[in-house]
């Protein structure tokens, strides 16, 4: 019995190891290792199980796994934030909204409802700059009205835009392979400092639905299970790979911006993978400077998705 258990425990080791090195492998050379670092936080959470099973059965086997979580430990704080909370800071705030829930909830009965929670938030929040992702064509006169105290670029037009209190002084877009996947920026004259900001849409995994239908139901002897399993795999290898080429134009694009940049918008990833490991060799993470508590901007089932 306890040689199975540490044949499991060895198991889910190596599929750490295969999360830990997810990141630093392009999707578009090889997708293998991009889905251990979608599940690092399950891999994770095996891991530390077999830890404390190990402490109630046989101590010294519980060092497998120990020694392996404290060696990797890093990945952590990209899901998890440490950093106390603050308040009354200088500085300008920066939002990043993916508004594509908007074109059912502006279509209902009910809309008005949902049009004043929208507004509320936005006068809560009082933003200076907001980054919009999956403008749609149906609600155009709603966004340009909840907006209207913002300069806007591009404006009434499809996908991603930048919202600024501030004069926007140029911008353009940086097409993808759909309209629903691109990249907008703007310069934004702030004072006597000017800052390009980035509003980006990386493409969609489209696998929510099947993977909230899986967790519902793990039974593992169904074989309806490792069908949707395989498809998971492949649609996620699928998109981290585009997502990896549209990262490379994005970041071709701003490494070229005479201003200091901010790069904001919805990923599609998570914390554990090539493109977050990309942008953040480069760049400061808010997050991880000053987020707090386990954090996500997506809601799904799929573990700190952003």
């Amino acid at each position: 019995m306890k040689s199975i258990l540490f044949s499991l425990n060895s198991l889910a080791a190596v599929l750490l190891i295969f999360a830990y090195i997810s990141p630093y492998v392009d999707p578009s050379i090889t997708g293998f290792f991009s889905i251990f670092g979608l599940f690092y936080p399950i891999i994770l959470f095996v891991n530390i199980l077999f830890i404390f099973l190990w402490l109630i059965i046989k101590a010294e086997k519980a060092l497998l796994s120990f020694l392996l979580i404290a060696i990797g430990y890093a990945p952590l704080i990209k899901y998890f934030g440490f950093n106390s909370e603050t308040e009354n800071c200088s500085g300008i705030s920066v939002i990043s909204y993916n508004i594509g829930k908007t074109r059912i909830d502006f279509s209902r009965k009910d809309a008005d409802k949902y049009i004043e929670q929208f507004r509320k938030f936005l006068k809560t929040e009082n933003p200076d700059i907001i980054c919009l992702q999956e403008k749609t064509k149906w609600h155009l006169d709603i966004y340009n009205d909840l907006f209207s105290e913002y300069n806007v670029y591009p404006n009434n037009e499809l996908g991603t835009s930048i919202c600024s209190k501030y004069p926007i002084v140029n911008g353009g877009n940086i097409p993808f392979e759909s309209i629903a996947h691109n990249a907008s920026w703007a310069d934004v004259n702030i004072g006597s400092d000017t800052m390009r900001f980035y509003s980006i849409h990386l493409s969609s995994n489209r696998i929510t639905r099947t993977t909230e239908k899986m967790l519902d139901n793990p039974d593992l002897s169904n074989t309806a299970i490792w069908g949707d399993l395989k498809f998971i795999f492949s649609r996620y290898n699928k998109h981290a790979q585009l997502r990896s080429l549209q990262l490379d134009t994005l970041l071709m694009h701003a490494s070229k911006s005479p201003h200091p940049v901010v790069i904001s918008g919805d990923f599609n990833d998570v914390p554990q993978s090539y493109i977050y490991n990309q942008i953040c060799a480069r760049y400061n993470d808010a997050f991880t400077e000053r987020g707090f508590e386990l954090a996500k901007t997506f809601i799904s089932v799929v573990p700190g998705l952003r």
